[in-house]
């Protein structure tokens, strides 16, 4: 098949914008309409019905109305985090192949119930991550070509520049929570949550893994926004792998201001070999010239950390073109999407399936208990058979 029908499930200030340009993009694919659980429960059918608006698609405001069309092969699934578990779920028993949004869901117990799901689906699903960046691609070759000897410890990090860093009161001190109630607001988000999956994503790319045991610190360093819903904008977590194998990532927001491009992507792999490091922007030519410095864009009231696309023009960032790097043109999302398509033409299972998506997911989730202990937290977290 050549003309995939795509579903976007997910409204406005979400990552289905970006979704919805990717498939629209994507020549294989067409833009079918954008669906919502009936009865919306995240509570912004006017969200829905103003990106199904923008990209001239119908709005179907019943999700299993909408998986019952013959013309819907893939969904595109961003619901907020808290209905990403059952949405994927209809999706994939409606047997449709999924793009599930990173992370995977907000629970164990969500993630547990998309594996079985996927197990049990004909369609494929895949978690998007940028493991498809050619720097991270690049840093696989090198390990599966015996470059580093055998792994001995791995170290990744992300982290975005976006937001109007400095805010934070005075003598803010983190105090993490075991569990967490809620994942999803207008101002701020969970950054080791959002951020950190991708530096987790590297990890497994380089090694193909899974973690054995956690400990994580959380932090507020840089946002007021994040202090005034009680989450985190920064995370560390270490971690034992399988075979002995020691593994760091950070991920976090650290401001507009903070880096001459979208912030830090680096994976560094030592090994028995050497130790290789692999850049998102090195190599790189840094151009000066008389093109205005980037500036603070204006706060936009309906999304000041620059989560989202732009309310309005006005709030819109300018580019940051100091830095040119030999990767940034091409979009990770763009080589995501059609490696997706190319697992769903061979019948072959994605790299980052929701098997591997819920291993990411559980790290994180673990990395939450172990900063509210201050302790080290075994894998895999226990599960309720009660």
């Amino acid at each position: 098949m050549t003309d995939y029908g795509v579903l976007l499930v997910g409204c406005k200030r979400s990552h289905q914008e970006s979704h919805a340009a990717v498939f629209a993009a994507q020549p294989r694919c067409r833009l079918v309409a954008v669906a919502a659980e009936a009865g919306d429960p995240e509570g912004r059918v006017h969200q829905y019905q103003q990106l199904a608006d923008e990209l001239n698609l119908p709005f179907i405001p019943d999700l299993d109305e909408a998986l019952a069309r013959d013309d819907v092969h893939i969904v595109s699934s961003t619901p907020a985090v808290e209905r990403r578990g059952a949405v994927a779920v209809r999706c994939l028993e409606a047997g449709k192949h999924v793009y599930l949004d990173k992370p995977l869901a907000g629970s164990v117990e969500d993630a547990d119930a998309i594996v079985a799901a996927s197990r049990r689906a004909v369609g494929r699903a895949q978690m998007f991550t940028q493991n498809e960046a050619g720097w991270v691609k690049a840093a696989r070759r090198a390990v599966q070509e015996g470059r580093v000897g055998e792994i001995k410890a791995v170290h990744a990090e992300t982290l975005f520049s976006k937001g109007r860093a400095g805010s934070v009161p005075d003598a803010t001190v983190r105090r993490e929570k075991e569990s967490v109630e809620r994942w999803t607001f207008v101002e701020a988000k969970r950054e080791m949550f959002d951020v950190a999956v991708y530096s987790l994503g590297f990890i497994h790319a380089v090694t193909g893994l899974k973690a054995e045991s956690v400990f994580a610190h959380t932090g507020n360093y840089f946002f007021a926004e994040h202090v005034g819903v009680d989450v985190e904008d920064f995370g560390a977590l270490a971690m034992k792998l399988e075979g002995g194998v020691t593994a760091t990532a950070i991920g976090g927001r650290f401001g507009w201001m903070s880096h001459p491009k979208s912030g830090p992507q680096r994976l560094v792999v030592m090994g028995t070999a050497g130790t290789m490091t692999f850049d998102g922007f090195h190599p790189r030519i840094e151009v000066y010239n008389d093109e205005p410095d980037f500036a603070t864009p204006l706060l936009d009231p309906l999304d000041p950390m620059g989560m989202w696309g732009a309310s309005n023009p006005r709030f819109e960032p300018p580019p940051k073109r100091r830095w040119v790097g030999p990767y940034e043109e091409r979009s990770t999302m763009a080589a995501d999407v059609a490696a997706f398509i190319d697992c769903i033409e061979r019948g072959r299972e994605p790299q980052v399936n929701a098997e591997v998506a819920a291993s990411l997911l559980e790290v994180l989730l673990a990395g939450y208990i172990s900063a509210a202990r201050n302790e080290e937290i075994a894998l895999p977290l226990p599960r309720d058979r009660a």
